[in-house]
């Protein structure tokens, strides 16, 4: 092992996960709450419904019987919050790297990866000092060793929070910001005001999903936290700002969520946008359609009606480019990817590869790992399928500049490939040969490209992954993760 960490600093890793990527477990009972789906009575529809009221009560903050278990290793898939991968694939590629993904004790010369998992429900500034603890045990096993931490989304926060504000400044040599807002996100609002569009399966929106979700969300003290304080994102109709803060009468129900609201703002007043780590990575994803500003409708008394909320293709699906560009950062590394599997995206992992091993043993200039003359995007019409129902995909390619043409005669290839069950399916078996497709040029529209799949009969979340080759250009792989689910029918008395 010796020769595989000669010229690599003394170091051990912290991977810190986002919001609802961590397990939480009944310390009463042993149980896994968020999120175990063995529990769930997939066979008795009556059942339903008193399994989600159970998780939904359990999950409502604060609860002091809920505890960290490890992190979340299975899809978290709800929209429109995001589609995300589980975090294991993550630690796989560190171990592919050689690194040890294990928190027990190894030899000091070990390349190691500690993950931290959390409740992340609560106030980030708790979850920061919880780090710290976790850091000053995992320093144990690795004297003289400095701590090189990787996180995702909210877990920068956290991250940020712990070396700014509790000493970790002194500690941290190395961050590395996997698609982390320093200016919180649009959609943060979204899931504050209605709720969830879909959590897990669809089979729940039967049971008044929306507004269940929306009042378990308002109890978290670090929801409030991912509101941005900075930004003007929304607009009346008459384009006047409006500001969620100081109208905060207008949204929330009660003194409790204005008091989370208001303290979530000075959370992030009081973090600003400092970094006393030199060696600061912001890797952040682009040129997929992102929810960036909504229009506000008022209903009687001032109170808040609906938001219309509208998108661009700067951001990564979930959190706007202008939010993920840290001010600070030593590099800004802007890559195609989504919110939910920046981690898992194979020219993030290559440069993960670069900074965390090769660059120290050799001389080599790093190849350039994204196109920044184009923008490509890729998306299928929705989220959720019926099996059998038509996957209507489209892409564009366009020069970075405006006064060039649209990228025309680029070769666009979508695979469906399947990701795993679904949360409470019982003994699936992964279906074989699905399909694949080429998605033509509009010749109408110059550079879009559009074509479909059929949907599988088999239940399940899937990947449809497009290769994209443009004439002169290097391939750029996208992904987009969907479900495919019989429509659910409510139950009979």
């Amino acid at each position: 092992m010796a020769n595989e960490t000669e010229g690599i600093p003394p170091h051990f890793i912290v991977f810190i996960p986002g919001i609802m990527g961590s397990k939480l477990r009944d310390r009463t009972t042993g149980d896994i709450v968020w999120v175990d789906f063995s529990s769930f009575p997939v066979l008795n529809p009556l059942e339903w419904d008193n399994w989600l009221s159970h998780l939904l009560d359990t999950l409502a903050y604060p609860n002091p019987a809920l505890e960290p278990a490890g992190i979340m290793d299975k899809v978290i898939f709800v929209p429109p919050w995001v589609k995300q991968e589980a975090y294991g694939r993550l630690l796989d590629a560190l171990e592919g790297m050689g690194y040890r993904a294990n928190p027990a004790k190894h030899p000091e010369q070990d390349l190691n990866v500690h993950a931290f998992a959390y409740d992340w429900r609560q106030d980030n500034r708790l979850s920061a000092r919880q780090l710290g603890a976790a850091i000053n045990y995992w320093q144990a096993f690795h004297p003289g060793a400095k701590v090189w931490i990787l996180a995702h989304s909210m877990g920068g926060l956290v991250a940020r929070w712990y070396i700014e504000k509790e000493g970790g400044k002194e500690k941290v040599s190395r961050l590395m910001l996997l698609a982390s807002p320093w200016d919180g996100s649009p959609k943060a609002m979204d899931i504050l005001f209605d709720g969830l569009d879909t959590l897990f399966r669809r089979l729940f929106n039967l049971f008044n999903i929306g507004p269940r979700t929306r009042a378990l969300i308002r109890t978290f003290p670090s929801a409030y936290q991912l509101l941005p304080s900075q930004d003007p994102f929304l607009r009346g109709l008459n384009n006047v700002p409006i500001n969620p803060f100081s109208d905060a009468a207008g949204w929330l129900q009660n003194e409790q969520q204005r008091y989370l609201l208001l303290d979530g703002r000075r959370f992030n007043e009081e973090l600003g946008t400092t970094t006393s780590v030199e060696e600061t990575l912001c890797f952040f994803g682009r040129k997929t359609p992102t929810t960036t500003f909504g229009v506000l409708r008022f209903a009687a008394g001032g109170q808040w009606s609906n938001i219309e909320w509208s998108a661009t293709e700067a951001g990564d699906g979930t959190v706007p480019e202008q939010s993920y560009v840290h001010p600070q950062a030593k590099e800004q590394l802007p890559f195609v990817a989504d919110h939910g599997n920046i981690y898992v995206a194979p020219a993030v992992l290559e440069f993960l590869k670069w900074e965390l091993i090769d660059k120290f043993r050799t001389v080599r200039k790093r190849a350039f790992l994204i196109t920044e003359r184009l923008t490509i995007v890729f998306n299928p019409d929705r989220d959720v399928y019926s099996p059998g129902e038509v996957i209507k995909l489209w892409a564009t390619v366009h020069e970075n500049k405006e006064s060039l043409p649209p990228v025309s005669r680029a070769s666009i290839t979508v695979q469906l490939r399947w990701r795993e069950a679904l949360p409470g399916a019982q003994q699936v078996v992964p279906p074989q040969d699905l399909p694949e497709t080429r998605l033509p040029e509009i010749k109408t529209t110059p550079g879009r490209y559009e074509g479909s799949l059929v949907a599988p009969t088999t239940d399940g979340y899937y990947q449809l992954r497009a290769t994209v080759k443009p004439v002169g250009e290097r391939v750029v792989i996208l992904e987009e993760l969907i479900a495919v689910e019989a429509m659910p029918q409510m139950p009979t008395t």
